[in-house]
């Protein structure tokens, strides 16, 4: 039985430097859950949290956001990507699954797939640019020009990543996939996203580390930053 409901949006939108929300995965795979109702209310009244993303596109969870001005990122399947490249399915799918709630809710983001490049297979992999252009032309053509398209990465993109000046994506996926995805972002002005799971790094040893608590940090002689937790340190990897 699962019983975690809303667990730290730990996704990072390298678009610009600075963070300033703060966000929520909303998982559904769980016994006794409130109504998405309640759980929109309750995030909208009793934190201070402005966004969340679901891994799906379930109609109730996305309804249940519309008016609350949180930012909802909805996400498709890692599976459903290669029907996504023809141009009358993505419209189709933006029709059924973002026009009938947008702009009452808030819709964000579109994540196409989740660590695509991690898992896998190729043939999906093949088909993640694709999808994410034609993704992008469907909401152009919907008439919906705020709802941006990314895809979110697991830090298994990059070939070494401490210290962070020094941090490398890994060769194979430097050109053949994060260059397209990358100029896409560029393009459609859109952001690149990752998934840093501090709770990996975590030993009884760098708790304050891992845990943003007071600490020493760790210090970067090339770019002279000091770096007081690993989801910073994670993050500036990327951004560098």
């Amino acid at each position: 039985m699962t019983t975690l409901t809303l667990t730290p949006l730990l996704l990072v939108l390298l678009l610009v430097p600075a963070v300033t929300s703060i966000g929520v995965n909303y998982g559904t795979l769980a016994d006794n859950l409130p109504p998405p109702a309640a759980v929109a209310q309750f995030l909208k009244t009793n934190t201070i949290i402005d966004r969340v993303r679901i891994f799906d596109v379930n109609p109730e969870v996305i309804q249940a956001f519309a008016g609350t001005g949180i930012l909802v990122s909805v996400t498709i399947p890692n599976g459903d990507i290669p029907s996504l490249t023809d141009p009358w399915n993505a419209r189709r799918w933006v029709n059924s699954n973002i026009k009938p709630f947008y702009p009452a809710t808030k819709i964000h983001y579109i994540c196409v797939g989740t660590e695509v490049l991690h898992w896998g297979p190729q043939s999906i992999v093949d088909h993640l640019v694709p999808a994410m252009r034609v993704l992008h032309a469907a909401l152009v053509k919907a008439g919906i020009k705020d709802v941006k398209v990314s895809t979110p990465h697991s830090l298994s993109i990059l070939l070494k990543s401490n210290p962070p000046s020094k941090a490398l994506f890994r060769p194979g996926w430097d050109v053949g996939n994060l260059a397209p995805i990358l100029r896409f972002h560029r393009e459609t002005k859109s952001a690149f996203m990752v998934n840093p799971y501090t709770y990996y790094a975590y030993t009884p040893g760098n708790e304050s580390y891992c845990l943003f608590k007071p600490n020493a940090g760790l210090y970067d002689k090339a770019t002279g930053k000091r770096f007081g937790s690993v989801c910073l340190l994670f993050s500036f990897c990327v951004f560098f």
